[in-house]
């Protein structure tokens, strides 16, 4: 046969051509596989590993759980420490009820969790937050001071990161679990009034979530604005209400001068701002206002300038500075003023916080240079002692006092913990889901209990069916627009200077 007549065709045995498309095959499906475990691992190993239902996030452990693995804070390890204690707490009990109850239902504390120093809400008040949260799921499941102890309470907790903006994967894992088999049926706490705590807020009433708010104040989150939504701290409204009640009390004091941030987007600045503005017109006519660009929202600001501002108060002779803005920058303005050219005037600063800000410590130096903080508050360290408390004491308040220190006292410093008010707001938020919760599910109507239904009780909460919280006997309807009714308002003056203040107290209806 010659060489032309010679087939060339490969014989090769096709299962070996078979093998090496397959090789070839695999070890590309390995190199994506590698590819998506270098990007989907590190962020799930960095959070205490897959399946613990958190992600690492910009730094932060970012997600939901039963209370394990523990949020943690940016601070030193004795508060990280007392972070992991209360959160064992909370998953022991969550494991409990998991084990022995058949009817639970699940509420989740949305908050940021991972707080920092310079955050809108500090490393202490989420901690407290924390407790006041994991006392109220205590009470509900052991007595019978929000009726039957049934369903039982499992208290789930999600964190949105330390400026609130991670919230949108944690929602949508919230709006998932309202099919659980232990279904979810609240959302409390809410965070501080920012622009994401607003849009968490309108995506958890779009899939028809009840939310209770423990301390944003701006006057847009809550139930007129924003379906579903009740809080228990007063609106800014009536914080400001309070103030001009205190002043229209004290001849001294008739001329004001705004200082405010203007940082975007703090919602709590600008309705305290707006408020502040349409409340004391008379007060604060003539005078300019004075901006500054606030640290606690804002990530692009190192330092707060006040010295321009102080001296402007100094050179408009005005009697009181209506501050708007955050604690982290009132303590800077405190600071300027203690400089400032007028110390032989005194002024007033008059201020809205959940709680209590300044130290036993600095009083003594705000005596001295003449400053007095006027402070509208949701809450009374004096409840603790009635003897020293402006005005009658919650009758709330010493169940929820005496129930701490038998939950939490082996844990932490129970005095320093109730300080700051955060601890009895969101006790306080629990105890009023729970409540809506109970009102709606008696066990004998076959219904499950649901998101849905606690939502519809939410504005039966009234008359006979109020909440004995720690904050103040708690009542909702719907011409309030979601603020607590006949809700205490004190005004706490800092240092003391007379008879202490008539306590303020919202508007019934």
């Amino acid at each position: 046969m010659s060489d032309s007549a010679v087939d060339h065709t490969d014989f090769s045995p096709p299962a070996r051509r078979l093998t090496r498309l397959l090789v070839i095959a695999g070890v590309l499906v390995l190199l994506a596989a590698g590819v998506a475990a270098v990007v989907w691992l590190p962020p799930r190993l960095a959070c205490d590993g897959p399946g613990s239902g958190v992600v690492e996030r910009d730094g932060e452990c970012i997600g939901v759980t039963d209370g394990g693995p523990a949020f943690l804070p940016g601070g030193g390890e004795g508060l990280r420490e007392r972070y992991r204690a209360v959160q064992e707490r909370i998953e022991a009990e969550n494991d409990r009820v998991a084990d022995e109850e058949s009817s639970a239902v699940k509420v989740a504390l949305l908050s940021t969790l991972s707080a920092t120093p310079d955050g809108p809400l500090s490393p202490e008040q989420v901690l407290h937050s924390l407790h006041g949260a994991h006392v109220a799921q205590m009470r509900a499941n052991h007595t019978r001071e929000l009726g039957d102890p049934a369903p039982q309470i499992q208290l789930y907790l999600a964190n949105a990161g330390s400026g609130h903006d991670q919230w949108e994967p944690v929602v949508d894992e919230l709006v998932g679990m309202t099919d659980d088999r232990a279904p979810l049926v609240a959302v409390v706490g809410l965070g501080p009034s920012v622009e994401a705590t607003r849009e968490a807020a309108e995506r958890l009433s779009a899939e028809d979530v009840p939310m209770v708010s423990s301390v944003a104040s701006a006057t847009g989150l809550r139930h007129a604005e924003i379906p579903g939504l009740v809080r228990v701290t007063p609106g800014n409204t009536d914080f400001v209400a309070a103030l001009h009640a205190y002043v229209g009390e004290r001849d001294m004091l008739d001329t004001a001068m705004l200082v405010h941030d203007e940082s975007p987007p703090d919602l709590h600045v600008k309705s305290l701002t707006d408020a502040f503005t349409r409340t004391f017109a008379e007060e604060l006519a003539g005078h300019a206002p004075q901006p500054f660009q606030g640290r606690s929202v804002s990530e692009d600001v190192a330092y707060t300038y006040f010295d321009a501002v102080v001296r402007n108060l100094c050179a408009a002779e005005a009697d009181m500075a209506l501050f708007s803005g955050r604690t982290v920058d009132l303590r800077e303005f405190l600071d300027a003023l203690h400089v400032r050219p007028c110390l032989d005037e005194p002024v007033s600063v008059l201020f809205v916080e959940t709680g209590p800000v300044i130290p036993p410590e600095e009083v003594e130096k705000l005596r001295e240079s003449r400053v007095t903080v006027v402070h509208a508050s949701a809450a009374d360290p004096a409840w603790s002692d009635e003897e020293r408390a402006a005005g009658p004491v919650p009758e709330g308040y010493a169940p929820f006092e005496a129930a701490f220190r038998a939950r939490l006292s082996e844990v932490t410093d129970v005095e320093a913990a109730l300080q700051d008010g955060y601890a009895a707001a969101h006790h306080d938020a629990v105890m009023v889901a729970v409540r809506a919760l109970r009102l709606t599910h008696s066990g004998e109507d076959g219904q499950a209990p649901s998101a849905a239904r606690t939502a519809r009780a939410l504005f039966l909460l009234n008359e006979d069916n109020t909440v004995a919280g720690a904050s103040g006997t708690l009542s909702y309807s719907t011409s309030r627009g979601g603020d607590p009714g006949r809700k205490p308002v004190p005004v706490l003056e800092i240092p003391a200077r007379g008879p202490a203040p008539e306590l303020y107290v919202t508007p019934a209806l």
